[in-house]
């Protein structure tokens, strides 16, 4: 029997529960089919929804997490889930623990976030987009333990240069991802994230990260290349996601890293094309 909690907390329909918000999701979903791309943006609703419980300004952390562990109760129980959700999961055998660990991730954001170490960070990293993509592999429908490595490798670089190009969104919401014991390293404090100085100690923080996260990039890539021919079509939504969030952390690169006071996105054309190269990209 699903609990009162739980039928508070959880709509009925998931689908048209959230607003539309600017994603570079889209694009990469039109190279799937339609009814997988119909079950892949379900699957980003999902997320967004548990996006906004975990940011929203209007609720306090008690109530963030309870709301939080709500959903995590039903996915666990198998009960009370929103209809259309629960189809999704039993019509392509969704990992009931990769589910529960995406709430785990957001869970985590409802605290203001602080990891001492990157392995920590590692952690929420996992967590927050590498279970995504490997959820997202099985409705692409793609199998093997060379695309799971693709897909774990390739969140966790997705997440690190979120992370960076975040860096004063973040701090408006008293969160630091950037691991403590990097700020110690170079000599940033956090009173300088917070106060947005972009000192040439905060370039080298900043760089510091993005060659993380493109050490990780160059995992994903050998991932991809050891992957077959089928694999890496059904996988090319995170092929092309790969190639926006690379320029991304290219364009940060060349600007020295000016996150505090620019928002760095890829332009509808720069997408159009990358696009096209992976439409017609042999591997």
């Amino acid at each position: 029997m699903n609990s009162p909690e739980v039928q508070r907390c959880i709509p009925l329909e998931l689908r048209g529960s959230v607003k539309h918000h600017h994603s570079n999701l889209i694009p990469a979903l039109l190279l799937l089919k339609p009814e997988r791309r119909s079950d892949a943006l379900l699957l980003g609703e999902w997320c967004r929804l548990l996006d906004d419980i975990a940011d929203t300004h209007s609720l306090g952390t008690s109530e963030k997490r309870r709301i939080l562990e709500a959903w995590l109760l039903a996915i666990k129980s198998g009960e009370g889930l929103p209809i259309d959700f629960q189809t999704m999961i039993r019509r392509h055998n969704l990992d009931q623990n990769l589910l529960a660990d995406i709430v785990h991730g957001m869970l985590m954001d409802t605290d203001h976030a602080r990891y001492k170490t990157f392995a920590d960070l590692e952690i929420y990293c996992r967590r927050v987009a590498s279970t995504v993509g490997l959820v997202s592999a099985s409705i692409f429908g793609a199998r093997g333990k060379e695309v799971q490595r693709y897909a774990e490798a390739l969140g966790v670089a997705l997440q690190l240069t979120n992370i960076l190009r975040d860096v004063a969104e973040d701090a408006a919401m008293g969160r630091i991802y950037l691991p403590l014991e990097d700020l110690g390293r170079f000599g940033v404090s956090e009173a300088d994230i917070f106060e947005s100085h972009h000192t040439p100690q905060m370039t080298h923080l900043l760089n510091h990260q993005a060659e993380r996260a493109d050490s990780i990039f160059a995992k994903a890539e050998l991932a991809w290349s050891e992957m077959s021919a089928n694999q890496k079509r059904l996988m090319r939504p995170a092929r092309l996601m790969s190639a926006i969030y690379r320029d991304i952390l290219l364009q940060m690169h060349h600007d020295r890293y000016d996150v505090m006071s620019k928002r760095y996105k890829v332009n509808s054309i720069k997408k159009m094309l990358i696009f096209l190269q992976i439409m017609t990209a042999r591997n």
